[in-house]
């Protein structure tokens, strides 16, 4: 596939990410506990990758070869349970437009640093001046947008 076509499905996981975090942070309220309202989340998302995987023509031993992975690895969870405490918590409280902004700031930052060291997998792809002044203007940019 054309760099295009990836570099689009990116931008619009994007745009569901920017739709589901303010959806669950009004299920947080609508609950009275962001940390409630995080149930249906991982039920809903853990059905969903099965079927997913076994459409994708995943069978029972494939699924027991998710042991073989190391336990820290596991704690990815506990990432993306926090990710969603901490979006229902702060979106209405800095409102999504920042808070969109700081995570994707946040998230450039940490992919230069790990691509640039080469760590968790990613391709070594080392920080120049070129990229250098795009984090700078990444991080001025979060400051006009974000900060009041």
């Amino acid at each position: 596939m054309p760099y295009a076509v990836f570099a689009s499905l990116a931008l619009f996981m994007g745009v569901l990410l920017a739709t589901y975090l303010p959806v669950l942070s009004q299920s947080g309220r609508l609950v009275g506990s962001p940390i409630l309202a995080n149930v249906p989340f991982y039920f809903f998302g853990l059905v969903t990758s099965a079927m997913l995987a076994v459409a994708a023509g995943n069978r029972m031993d494939d699924f027991a070869r998710l042991r073989e992975l190391p336990g820290w690895m596991f704690l990815t969870g506990v990432v993306s349970a926090l990710m969603i405490l901490g979006s229902t918590f702060l979106i209405p409280r800095i409102g999504p437009g920042a808070f969109f902004v700081l995570l994707v700031a946040g998230q450039i930052m940490t992919g230069a640093v790990l691509s640039h060291m080469g760590w968790l997998g990613a391709p070594v792809d080392p920080i120049g001046l070129r990229k250098l002044a795009g984090l700078g203007l990444v991080m001025l940019g979060t400051g006009l947008v974000a900060w009041r």
